[in-house]
């Protein structure tokens, strides 16, 4: 399957690779833009004469808690300026990869108030929801190499102990880092959705994720495993303006494919059998 998207993501990438490339790279360099404004600007408030004679004037902690709630604001309009734009080039990626040719324009139609808190409630959500599965799943391994640590700093032991807790050790690692893509997989459909139905709420796109994701979760985790090695590859071999677009168009495409496979499949049916038995790839 994963063979057969990134063929599908190839033919759809053809004379599009400059224009998605050029969606990605303003992306990035507003979001960057944006990004270093915010923290100059806000830091420039903070050693300017005048902030410094306010706080000679008046009470210095209301100040500073006056400053703070500014920088909580103006970070938060940025979270959101940015959530917007990463919502939009989604939607380009998403349109591209249904064979839709996507206008450039569509990249700044989620940056109005209400579609910017959306997407920013959206991915805060999902990074919430991560983070928690990452405390779950990685406190067992960092214990153990605390443990691994402590017992070869401050005891003597045996060589095979060590080595098996060593073993342990990157064993559990390993385990954690395939059940945490698997739950990345599992969240990575919500944006699409809400770029796609804008009436569709945070609650709903994520549980349409987890939904529509159910049987294709081992394929998502090989295609973004096979995708490190296009990363690495732009550095000596494939240009940098062809692995990007390709890569998150392939993401598209995966998503594509599996949310229109879903509804196609019969109740009680895997997906891997139905794929095959009806030489779908």
């Amino acid at each position: 399957m994963s063979g057969f998207i990134k063929i599908k993501s190839k033919a759809l990438l053809l004379d599009n690779t400059l224009k998605l490339f050029f969606v990605t790279f303003v992306s990035f360099i507003l979001k960057s833009g944006t990004t270093i404004l915010t923290i100059f600007f806000t830091h420039f408030i903070l050693v300017s004469d005048i902030f410094q004679s306010l706080l000679i004037e008046y009470n210095s902690l209301l100040v500073y808690f006056i400053y703070s709630l500014f920088v909580v604001i103006a970070f938060f309009l940025l979270f959101m300026f940015i959530s917007g734009l990463k919502t939009g080039e989604k939607a380009i990626y998403f349109m591209q990869s249904k064979g839709s040719n996507a206008k450039f324009k569509y990249l700044f139609i989620f940056l109005r108030p209400s579609q910017s808190f959306r997407s920013f409630l959206l991915y805060t959500k999902i990074c919430l929801l991560k983070l928690l599965w990452a405390l779950f799943l990685y406190l067992p391994p960092c214990f153990c190499l605390v443990l691994t640590l402590y017992l070869y700093f401050s005891t003597v032991i045996y060589t095979t102990v060590f080595l098996t807790l060593v073993f342990g050790t990157v064993f559990l690692i390993s385990i954690s880092c395939f059940y945490y893509n698997c739950i990345s997989v599992r969240y990575s459909f919500a944006p699409y959705y809400l770029c796609t139905d804008l009436s569709i709420s945070i609650k709903d796109a994520i549980n349409k994720s987890i939904n529509n994701s159910d049987g294709f979760i081992k394929d998502g985790v090989y295609l973004k495993s096979s995708m490190l090695l296009w990363a690495l590859s732009c550095i000596f071999i494939i240009p940098v303006f062809y692995v990007v677009p390709f890569k998150k168009l392939t993401t598209a495409k995966y998503i594509t494919f599996c949310d229109g496979l879903h509804y196609a499949l019969p109740q009680g049916v895997k997906a891997q059998t139905f794929i095959k038995n009806n030489g779908i790839i």
